[in-house]
């Protein structure tokens, strides 16, 4: 045996070190190698989205200007202004995170280009919100709703879903840091939002009760002002950081069963707060201004609708809470489907094929 061999022999499993470390620098180049371009389509929805944003911000602003001009703002109209300017700055934010790849962005755009078009076509059809005023903002919201619609489509066609599934691994978490100021400011807002909503009820309830005019008047007096100033504002906010935390971390937003309870939940209490507590909340006021009397009349209806639906809302929040503290039910079938656990189990297939 020739030295040269002996000293082969006494290297042993060392010199099998490069065949092992020849899977993870193919690993490590895989990691370093650039993410794809994104298709045309992305560019387009993101344009899309910026369009349909200027329009509603415009019609906002002609809305706002109506207010002044006729005497009636107030403080609704400052939180108008104060919610123009944060979802001008939002929508940016998404439609910046979309570029990036970021699902979790694509998320947020989609649910609330979706909202827009809800709402955009509930003031179009008369049927509830705040109507429009004049042939100018009927005109914007239009002009809103149009590039939504194409917008949202874009967002799904298949080049766009493959472009996203070929970056979203690596970059649809948000950082730690991040992680821990959205989920404070979620769980403080969702407690505000559950405060305003149980002091709601118990004065929409004192206001269906009482035999004194000036009480009720009162009553319903405060609740409009806490509803046009911050009951739209605090469960607005607090879906957006809910999605946040949900689609931008290991929870997912449809991977869980808790998670995609709590997330239709959020936006089925929106809609009732919207299309119920916020109509009857218009009501009530229109009838205390016309000197309707305070039992026996319209208002005793308008009271118990707008306490029955405020006493569902506080169930739903409380439930919520409840499922964000026991977190119950397992995985959806898509959480399955895309469980840490398949994704190992195909992973050590393809170790093997290769």
């Amino acid at each position: 045996m020739s030295t040269t061999d002996r000293t082969e022999r006494s290297r042993g499993p060392q010199a099998a070190g490069p065949t092992r470390v020849a899977r993870p620098a193919l690993a490590a180049a895989a990691v370093a190698a650039p993410a794809p371009h994104p298709p045309a389509a992305v560019g387009w929805a993101y344009a899309m989205v910026i369009v349909a944003t200027l329009a509603a911000i415009a019609s906002n602003v002609f809305e706002i200007a109506h207010q002044v001009e006729t005497g009636v703002a107030g403080a609704a109209t400052t939180g108008d202004l104060a919610l123009t300017i944060a979802f001008c700055a939002l929508f940016g934010f998404f439609a910046e995170m979309l570029r990036a790849g970021r699902q979790w962005g694509r998320v947020l755009l989609t649910v609330f280009t979706s909202l827009g078009l809800l709402f955009t076509g509930l003031g179009l059809a008369q049927l509830g919100g705040r109507p429009l005023v004049g042939p100018l903002q009927a005109s914007l919201a239009v002009a809103s709703l149009i590039p939504s619609v194409v917008g949202l489509v874009l967002l799904y066609v298949p080049a766009v879903n493959r472009w996203m599934a070929s970056v979203r691994d690596d970059s649809r978490t948000v950082s730690q840091r991040l992680r821990k100021a959205v989920l404070t400011a979620h769980v403080g807002i969702s407690v505000g939002w559950l405060g305003l909503v149980t002091g709601m009820f118990a004065m929409s309830v004192a206001g269906a009760t009482t035999h004194n005019a000036e009480q009720q008047a009162a009553m319903y007096r405060t609740m409009s002002m806490l509803d046009e100033i911050f009951l739209g504002m605090t469960s607005m906010f607090a879906l957006i950081t809910g999605i946040v935390v949900g689609a931008g971390t290991k929870w997912r937003l449809l991977h869980r069963r808790w998670v995609a309870v709590k997330f239709f939940l959020t936006m089925a209490v929106m809609l009732l707060g919207f299309s119920v507590i916020h109509q009857q909340i218009l009501r009530a006021n229109e009838l205390v201004d016309e000197g309707a009397t305070v039992r026996g009349g319209e208002l005793d209806t308008v009271g118990w609708t707008m306490a029955g639906s405020a006493l569902l809302a506080v169930l739903c929040l409380v439930f919520m809470t409840a499922v964000s503290t026991y977190k119950p039910w397992g995985l959806t079938d898509r959480g399955r489907r895309n469980s840490p656990a398949k994704s190992a189990r195909a992973s050590r297939k393809d170790d093997r094929q290769s």
